[in-house]
């Protein structure tokens, strides 16, 4: 049989190793004729990955050489098993650095260089990377750790992506890296994980430049506020800057209790703790950001100035104070350094938190996002009350030009007026609640009117009445230019869910909006079909699709030509539906002039 490996073009081959670590990029060699010339040594990587097992896992076999035995258990190793574990740790080290010296003597030069260390224990994991030496608990000897060997090899010093990885315990960082270690001239692409800081060296002159680095990378790392500064004032290109879970500290002497990042386009800060005694918290100068996430506690940040030219904007807050009163004022005053973005995607622990109640409260409070395009809202809510409902009119009011808007609910199990006195549970300084009804009529809200076109409502259908079936009417009847609804359309489909209850009694209320006592329908409104095909804007559609997935043996709703707007129909696809019927006495000669596909199912 031919060798299909050997047809493939060096390009390629080279590309695939470039990403492939480095026990299977030399076993390749084993793979096909072609590659028994090692391309991996010409591949322009070297990815080392090991694990870092306990004391007394290593033994060693007839030949001498050493095995993993998989000890477990607590353990207290001796001499003899703590010279094992450092032979392995040298072992792995001379491998690397051969590694490296192969890849050095290939046809490209090593641009990207990789370490991922995976221990479940955080001891074992410092031993191995500062290759410390121990007797009864103090270190005896030290070496240089692993990390500075590996970037002082003469192949490292034309590397362009540089990743330490260290998957340890979250709380736990296991070593320092210091900026006159890093190749400074070619390094572009920065990550490192479980870092105690990155450095200078003592002494060391303050004008380091990395004057390629674009992408900076630090996970569950403990970093100084001002060496933090440092490295971002010493990458004159940096744009891209992502920190997640990373504890930024100050000492009481520091002046710096901000963050400058002059050249940074995106920004992802995700669930860093900042130990920054200020009242604003982390102050952020960005003047050049377009995209912006954050999660994390209110309160930990602010910008200098909102900057202009925001395209995304990423919101997931969590409360900062016991007074839910200052929480909604700070939730507001952050929300205002977001009005340049194009696209927000919010996510609020509790709806009823952020809802503004009085006209005062708005004019105070509320921004204007005059560039907000699309907004993607997820949230819990309370099973009773309008104040969530509130909150997204609120936000509707932000957005004069809003022309997108997705909404998942979660409801929460129990009613707020059972838990609100319950200690840990929210409780709102009351507001003066205005007497207009939440989702009533809003021909005020300019978005409604010129430039809402498609919304998507995501939510369980608990009870009949539920604010995600009151949402639903509520844009069915005041978007004026509505071209898309979609209700349930990502995770969970409402019949499906609706299905795995009892009978699809719950499909036809959703639908007709029958109002039953004790098995009888008490009130009829106008049915969910009905409503969404006399907006005004389904005046201009050209497809007409109701997709409702019930049992095969249900239907659901009828629907009548005369509600269709037959000048402009092409498509038109039904499921799930009783009947398509003229209403009584129509006369027989009803038009469709464009309908050129019809499925019903």
């Amino acid at each position: 049989m031919a060798d299909r490996l050997s047809e493939l073009p060096d390009d390629l081959l080279r590309r695939v190793l470039h990403f492939t670590p480095l026990k299977e990029a030399v076993s390749t060699t084993a793979l096909s004729r072609r590659w028994r010339a090692p391309l991996w040594q010409s591949s322009g990587a070297v990815n080392l990955v090991t694990c870092v097992e306990s004391y007394g896992s290593y033994r060693r076999d007839d030949d001498g050489r050493i095995f993993l035995s998989h000890y477990h258990g607590k353990y207290k190793p001796c001499k003899e098993d703590e010279a094992r574990f450092f032979y392995w740790s040298d072992a792995f080290l001379s491998e690397a650095a051969a590694a490296l010296d192969a890849g050095d003597q290939g046809d490209a030069p090593i641009t990207r260089l990789t370490l991922r260390l995976e221990s479940r224990r955080s001891e074992e994991a410092d031993d191995f990377l500062n290759r410390e030496r121990r007797e009864d608990g103090a270190v005896v000897s030290r070496d240089r750790n692993l990390v500075d060997v590996l970037l002082s090899h003469r192949a490292s010093r034309r590397v362009e992506e540089l990743r330490l990885v260290f998957e340890v315990s979250r709380d736990h960082a296991g070593y320092r890296a210091t900026l006159g270690t890093l190749p400074l001239e070619t390094l572009r692409v920065l990550e490192l994980s479980s870092c105690k800081g990155l450095y200078h060296y003592q002494g060391q002159d303050a004008a380091v430049v990395l004057p390629r680095l674009s992408t900076l990378r630090l996970s569950y790392c403990t970093q100084h506020l001002k060496s933090l500064q440092r490295l971002i004032d010493a990458a004159p290109a940096l744009a891209a800057i992502h920190l997640m879970g990373v504890h930024v500290y100050t000492t009481h002497n520091d002046w710096c209790s901000g963050l400058r990042c002059p050249a940074a386009t995106v920004l992802v800060l995700d669930t860093c703790s900042w130990n920054v005694k200020t009242v604003d918290g982390v102050v952020i100068h960005a003047p050049r950001l377009r995209r912006f996430s954050y999660m994390g506690m209110l309160g930990s940040l602010s910008f200098s100035s909102p900057p202009q030219e925001f395209e995304q904007v990423d919101l997931h807050n969590h409360k900062w104070r016991d007074n839910p009163e200052l929480d909604l004022a700070t939730f507001w005053r952050l929300a205002r350094s977001f009005t340049s973005t194009k696209e927000m995607r919010l996510r609020v622990n509790h709806l009823e938190d952020v809802a503004l109640l009085t006209e005062a409260s708005r004019v105070q409070l509320l921004p204007s996002f005059h560039r907000l395009q699309h907004l993607q809202l997820t949230g819990v809510h309370w099973t009773k009350g309008d104040t969530a409902a509130v909150t997204i009119v609120n936000l509707l009011r932000c957005c004069p030009v809003l022309s997108a808007l997705r909404i998942n609910l979660t409801q929460m199990k129990q009613a707020a007026d059972a838990v609100s006195n319950k200690k840990g549970v929210r409780s709102r300084i009351p507001q003066k609640i205005m007497q207009i009804p939440a989702l009533g009529p809003h021909r005020s809200l300019k978005c409604l009117q010129t430039s809402l076109k498609i919304v998507g409502l995501q939510f369980w259908l608990e009870e009949s009445n539920c604010l995600g079936i009151k949402l639903t009417e509520y844009f069915a009847e005041n978007a004026m230019v509505l071209e898309e609804m979609h209700i349930n359309g990502k995770d969970k489909k409402l019949c499906e869910y609706m299905n795995r209850q009892t009978e699809s009694e719950e499909v036809d209320d959703f639908l007709n909006r029958d109002r039953c006592e004790d098995g009888a329908v008490v009130s009829r409104d106008r049915n969910l079909v009905d409503v969404l095909l006399s907006n005004q804007a389904s005046r201009r559609w050209e497809e007409l699709r109701l997709v409702f997935e019930v049992s095969r043996g249900h239907t659901s709703y009828t629907a009548t030509l005369g509600t269709l707007k037959l000048e402009t129909l092409w498509v038109v696809e039904l499921t799930g539906c009783q009947g398509l019927h003229h209403y009584q006495g129509k006369a027989a000669a009803v038009m469709l002039p464009r309908l050129s596909a019809l499925r019903l199912s």
